[in-house]
């Protein structure tokens, strides 16, 4: 894969996940931390892409299934715990606490240095 923009990713969800949390003190930050989150999300979904790419190109990591898995959490785990469903009919989905968002990022950051690691 590319190791340097996946530690560039892994590295910017690091910095979400601190912005996330500053932004319960500061609730000014809160649309630049939820806006670096979505950006992040579309990263992850970028690298993983490419990594599928080089799987049907032929690439064998050591160990397959394992690299599989982690680029599916990579990608599933942020629309699982960041997805919220509307509390009636018609309304807007409640936006999901910051917290949730710092943990999200943080997690997916994990996800994303594991996944480049199974290719080694």
């Amino acid at each position: 894969m590319f190791p340097t923009l996946t530690f560039t990713i892994a590295l910017f969800l690091a910095a979400v996940a601190v912005l996330s949390l500053l932004a319960l003190a500061v609730p000014a930050v809160e649309e630049f931390a939820r806006m670096a989150m979505r950006v992040g999300q579309l990263a992850v979904v970028a690298v993983v892409a490419l990594d599928v790419v080089m799987l049907l190109q032929g690439h064998q990591p050591p160990e397959r299934t394992t690299h599989i898995g982690y680029a599916v959490a990579a990608v599933g785990l942020p629309v699982l715990l960041l997805s919220r469903r509307p509390e009636a009919e018609g309304e807007p989905a409640p936006k999901p606490h910051l917290a949730v968002v710092a943990v999200t990022a943080a997690a997916t950051c994990v996800m994303l240095v594991r996944l480049q690691q199974t290719l080694n």
